[in-house]
């Protein structure tokens, strides 16, 4: 079984589980464009009252691009942030039945409208690490709480689909982050146990996720927005990012 070495950690595993934002890809852009597309799309069925409302309600602020990193925006798998923008559609006037609906229609055509080459980039070495890793014959998953289809574009437009045997999204679940469905549901399709397992994120609910989960360690990186001194309150092990993850046969 393949070791992996982070920092002064080693651990035994069959499957590495990764966050996707803030640990394989810049978190920022990608974040910045999707409320544009949001709010344009929202802004077009509400009219301009619903932007204040919005931006507080999400976490952003797009006139000076200002994200809230621990909001519904940055955190939230789709549907909890839908329900949260349709009760800022309720406050301008809607039933609502109403802002349910005009909440859900803006959210499906502003994810159809969205380029995956506007807002996807990988951290510098990522690609490298991630070959590396799969040589190695380790297990890679990816774990997020944006939708399945999203991720998937995005994982083939930056070419790195082929490393990963599961792509687990926010809609693949009942239950997003910290939660432990996302792991399981890894584990339940490559046949690997949560104690094979290591998971690696940026964020508090990411570490929490794998704890629930009862995984073998979990592995915070420092590419995201999240402190160190804030992650290590979870992590089992914080690193600079996933380039310093090794591989050692034994």
């Amino acid at each position: 079984m393949p070791k992996i070495n982070s920092g002064k950690a080693v651990t035994e595993c069959r499957m590495i589980v990764f966050d996707r934002n803030g640990t394989l890809i810049d978190l920022r852009p990608f974040l910045l464009s999707l409320g544009k597309a949001r709010l344009e799309s929202l802004s077009k069925r509400v009219g301009a009252q619903i932007i204040d409302l919005w931006e507080k309600a999400v976490g952003i602020n797009l006139e000076c691009g200002w994200i809230d990193y621990d909001g519904p925006l940055a955190t939230a798998p789709q549907r909890e942030e839908t329900l949260v923008t349709a009760s800022t559609v309720y406050q301008c006037g809607y039933s609502w039945s109403e802002a349910k609906a005009i909440a859900q229609e803006a959210y499906d055509l502003a994810d159809e409208s969205l380029k995956p080459c506007c807002c996807y980039a990988l951290f510098e070495g990522t690609m490298d690490k991630l070959e590396q890793l799969k040589s190695e014959g380790l297990k890679l998953a990816i774990a997020t709480t944006d939708s399945h289809r999203r991720t998937e574009e995005s994982l083939r437009f930056l070419g790195i689909t082929r490393f990963f045997d599961v792509i687990v999204g926010g809609d693949d679940v009942e239950n997003p982050k910290p939660a432990p469905d996302m792991v399981l549901e890894a584990c339940r399709q490559t046949g690997c146990a949560p104690s094979e397992t290591v998971v690696v994120g940026d964020s508090l609910s990411d570490m929490k996720m794998g704890k629930n989960a009862k995984v073998k360690r979990c592995i915070g990186v420092l590419t995201g927005f999240t402190s160190k001194d804030v992650l290590q309150q979870a992590a089992d092990v914080t690193i600079e990012s996933v380039t310093e993850l090794k591989v050692k046969r034994q």
